[in-house]
């Protein structure tokens, strides 16, 4: 699925990360991107972190910009501007930022409260915009937005190794946005996977330089940065959370990262760049770079219909599927050949979804009716239908 984003922001993903996996082991992007904001405030001087560090600040973003210059064969064209808000300045820009941007679009907020209640991602009661500003307000460390070209960073405990490595992460979006531009509006009203698969590979970029940037610590040091990453994040925020929505709004960057180092191995920073252009059709080529190199594309399946007015049709995706098994503990095997889904709302008000799907075998299909079933028992009012020989049908309405 599909919903409009203004801007790339980088979550603390360690911190979510490490301890989603302690969940999963113990108990053991499609929808797209997180659902952000355009940026509308204008930054004050009293704003600033640290405001007699700025040289400081300075010279750690041009050592930076010399890093990803070297890492990426290729100049800025022009030095990015940096900005380090305190915590508290930081976390108002967001809210605000997030009040006008669900304000601005309220039909949007409504198609992507349909998709997120039908699919068990948030509760029926619940509403995106609450829970997207709760995710970010407790979990996002900066952000870029192409459409300013504004790079901004929230302070945690003054230049930190923590602060100095998400600089390193936007400044590589500043940097892939002045070379092969991230502010796409063409992508807006698709419903396909694209809009997943651009963000994987732009977040897999900046993630891929970070990575390589901490590379260059010390033992010593890369220690402290995790301890500053867990000191940072605050675990306890994942229970007002469902595992599943928390591993979609991470999939880009778990998926992305792996999926640009295979790339640059392989092929170079061209090879980067030539994603950056022309992103993956599919999460499931980016999930395996093989059907990425194989050009792989999604079998033909069209929209089932409706019992109501369409508020949304279009793919799933892989990526998708997998947050809703893994999240909620039915299973890990996908064998996903393409899919797409219809969102409507009934005639009491609840949201509904329809979702067939089709896989590469027979064996493959039978593995995803098996894992739909068991996540129909697991979020409850599901029924998985076999259309043809060929396709299951998932409905569900909450």
């Amino acid at each position: 699925m599909e919903r409009r984003d203004a801007l790339i922001t980088s979550i603390l993903v360690l911190v979510l990360c490490v301890a989603i996996t302690a969940v999963v082991i113990a108990r053991r992007d499609p929808f797209s991107e997180p659902f952000e904001s355009i940026p509308t405030t204008t930054t004050t001087e009293a704003e600033l972190a640290g405001g007699n560090e700025r040289d400081e600040l300075d010279a750690f973003v041009d050592e930076a910009i010399a890093f990803i210059e070297e890492l990426r064969e290729a100049p800025f064209v022009s030095r990015p501007d940096v900005v380090v808000l305190t915590d508290r300045a930081f976390v108002e820009r967001i809210d605000a930022d997030l009040t006008a941007d669900f304000a601005a679009d309220p039909e949007m907020l409504s198609i992507v409260n349909a998709q997120y209640r039908a699919a068990a991602l948030i509760d029926p009661n619940e509403s995106i915009d609450e829970v997207v500003r709760s995710f970010g307000e407790a979990g996002i460390l900066g952000f870029y937005d192409p459409s300013t070209a504004e790079l901004v960073v929230r302070e945690a405990n003054g230049l930190s190794l923590l602060t100095k490595s998400t600089i390193v992460h936007e400044l590589v979006h500043a940097y892939d946005d002045q070379l092969f531009d991230l502010d796409r509006p063409e992508y807006d009203e698709r419903t396909d996977e694209i809009p997943w698969t651009f963000r994987a590979v732009a977040e897999g970029s900046a993630t891929w330089a970070e990575n390589e940037w901490q590379a260059t610590l010390s033992a010593t040091e890369l220690d402290q940065l995790f301890d500053e990453e867990l000191a940072f994040g605050n675990i306890d925020i994942l229970s007002q959370f469902e595992l599943s929505f928390l591993l979609l709004e991470l999939s880009p960057y778990e998926a992305g990262e792996p999926f640009v180092d295979g790339l640059v191995e392989a092929g170079g920073v061209d090879a980067l760049a030539e994603v950056l252009v022309d992103p993956p059709d599919t999460s499931e080529q980016v999930l395996d770079r093989a059907r990425y190199a194989a050009d792989e594309q999604a079998l033909d399946v069209a929209a089932p219909p409706a019992d109501g007015a369409v508020l949304w049709s279009g793919a799933g995706g892989q990526a998708l599927i997998e947050a809703l098994f893994v999240g909620n503990f039915v299973g890990t095997d996908v064998s996903w050949g393409g899919d797409q889904m219809t969102i409507w709302l009934d005639d009491v008000g609840r949201s509904c979804l329809r979702w067939d799907l089709r896989a590469d075998t027979e064996d493959g299909l039978e593995e995803l009716q098996v894992g739909f079933e068991r996540w129909g028992n697991a979020v409850g009012q599901t029924r998985v239908t076999t259309v043809d020989g060929i396709t299951i049908r998932v409905d569900r309405c909450s």
